[in-house]
């Protein structure tokens, strides 16, 4: 190749995940709308790259179930139906129930303080009214959190819904947007709390609550605001 990106065998898979990655944050931060349609010519372009790892980095995320692939008709970014949100819920509290008892158990100090630190950057955020940096830091909240537990299949079985989980809170923003700046910072605040208290049970408790709540006012929102039941592909 001439006057373009040089694409070597060997770097294949790094590009692919690469140009991923620049796709993912494009959809987090709102860059790329909800349902909007994914053109191979037109990423390629914008980021100099050939069409291969375009083509390979969208079935990576049709993979992580934030994008589905129509035959004939392209890639596409997911939008969530109102069971998708209910599946996430009931998948997510499992997980989210057995980490936070674990971590309250195996949490180090170290584990603390990067739960504090990304509550005090959610803090930050919601000063700075940006409600897409927002969500994806009540995210990373939540990476702490599984990262504390210290158990490698369970954040492996996080990071397997972890971009459905992020486009969940993306989807409903607007709908949610006066609750979620009311209690976001209070919630992981208790979060942090429970978890350094060691006490296990206080911790479900919280985070059933944190959850319930999250996705009950989510669920809900589908009775007032129109969104075509495209759902993720399973």
């Amino acid at each position: 190749m001439s006057g373009g990106l040089e694409i070597q065998p060997a770097r294949r898979r790094g590009l692919t995940d690469e140009v991923a990655e620049n796709i993912r944050q494009a959809i987090f931060d709102g860059s790329l709308e909800l349902g909007e349609r994914l053109n191979e010519v037109d990423i390629a372009d914008r980021l100099q790259v050939s069409r291969g790892p375009v083509r390979e980095a969208l079935v990576q995320l049709k993979q992580e179930g934030i994008v589905t692939m129509e035959w004939h008709r392209g890639a596409f970014i997911v939008q969530l139906s109102a069971d998708d949100f209910r599946e996430l819920a009931g998948l997510r509290t499992v997980l989210e129930v057995f980490a936070i008892r674990q971590a309250a158990a195996a949490a180090t100090q170290a584990d603390l303080n990067n739960l504090a630190a990304a509550v005090k950057a959610l803090s930050k955020a919601f000063v700075d009214q940006n409600d897409y940096v927002l969500i994806q830091l009540d995210v990373e909240f939540h990476d702490a959190l599984y990262r504390s537990a210290h158990h490698e299949r369970l954040w492996n079985a996080w990071s397997s819904i972890r971009s459905q989980v992020l486009l969940s809170l993306l989807t409903k923003r607007h709908a949610s947007n006066e609750y979620y700046r009311d209690l976001v910072i209070a919630e992981h605040e208790e979060l942090l709390r429970v978890i350094s208290s060691r006490d296990a049970r206080a911790c479900e408790k919280a985070i059933r609550v944190h959850l319930s709540d999250t996705y009950d006012r989510l669920v809900s929102s589908f009775d007032s605001v129109d969104v075509p039941p495209t759902s993720a592909e399973h």
